[in-house]
């Protein structure tokens, strides 16, 4: 009997040094980040910039899969399901808590669902418009869409996202009565605003500022707490009197399955803290047009709560619909 004891107890042992040692082997092979959203935008680009940092720092390949639609909520179930072993992660953004807030159907609990890791960059939301459009300032939209006879649209990257929350905010403060339409991504949305389809757009600057640049739309405002260190020239939506609180950011942060080991999570964590700390790559993101946003995994699931919170009461305030 002691003998069979002895043997339990190697055993039981043994099984435990193996999966200790399995743990601090991690990572033994490629590490997938699935993002929650079309190629080419924001989202996409800091995936793929903080893929291959965490690839060279680690030694082993970090793949980035897009699976976009239904406002980041496809790639975010996907995650959500998948094995909560540090090898499937989502690159997501506050269109989470946004879409969450509307009550639009999907199946995760953004705070019980996810393993959040760290918060990484953001991008403020701004206004721009079709060049036809004869406003250049905020009091000049507001004027023009007081006034014009025609009905006056504007566009967001989708329902419950940040471009919309914007947008509706905007509406509520300006006591204008622009029509909300949302597209199935950013990209589709400054398309059609280049085409005249829509003639006010809320989007972000990086997929603004080449179409301004290149004059087939024009800059009205920008919705930072201050003017942005490389649009100086800017103004912020904040300057005009009646928006002197009018603030919106899109923020982006790596979460996980839950249940993932708690090791691994800070594993993670402070290899995405690593890089993006290192002034190199806040200065690739800064000439793509991005900001930092630094929250550890604490700290970012703490800020999905506030938000949740914030604008579950914004959605109630001013009716907005999930659709």
């Amino acid at each position: 009997m002691k003998l069979l004891q002895v043997f339990v107890a190697l055993v039981s042992t043994l099984g435990m040094s193996a999966l200790v040692h399995a743990e601090s082997a991690y990572p033994s092979k490629p590490i997938t980040i699935v993002v929650a959203y079309p190629p080419g935008g924001s989202a996409d680009l800091i995936g793929r910039l903080m893929a291959d940092k965490l690839s060279k720092r680690i030694g082993h390949p970090v793949v980035v899969e897009n699976k976009a639609g239904a406002s980041g909520n496809i790639g975010t179930s996907y995650v959500a399901r998948s094995k909560p072993d540090g090898y499937t992660l989502l690159l997501n953004n506050n269109t989470l808590s946004m879409t969450t807030a509307l009550g639009i159907q999907h199946a995760v609990d953004p705070l019980k669902d996810l393993t959040y890791i760290a918060s990484v960059a953001s991008t403020p939301v701004a206004i721009a418009v079709h060049p036809s459009i004869p406003a250049n300032s905020v009091d000049e939209l507001v004027k023009y869409a007081k006034t014009t006879k025609q009905e006056l649209n504007y566009s967001s990257c989708g329902n419950g996202s940040p471009q919309h929350f914007a947008g509706e905010q905007f509406n509520n403060l300006a006591k204008t009565k622009m029509v909300h339409i949302p597209y199935a991504g950013c990209a589709p949305a400054t398309l059609d605003g280049i085409a005249g389809q829509v003639s006010v757009l809320f989007n972000s600057i990086p997929n603004l500022d080449g179409l301004v640049r290149s004059k087939k739309l024009k800059y009205i405002a920008v919705a930072s707490e201050k003017r942005l260190a490389f649009k100086p020239n800017l103004p912020t939506v904040k300057e005009t009197k009646e928006f002197n609180e009018f603030a919106e950011e899109v923020w982006f942060g790596f979460l996980g399955p839950k249940d993932m080991p708690p090791e691994i999570t800070k594993y993670l964590e402070l290899e995405f803290l690593e890089i993006i700390n290192d002034n190199n790559v806040q200065q690739e993101l800064a000439n793509r047009l991005i900001s930092t946003y630094i929250l550890n995994s604490d700290q970012f699931k703490q800020r999905m709560a506030d938000e949740l919170s914030k604008y579950t009461h914004v959605a109630r305030e001013l009716e907005m619909k999930g659709k």
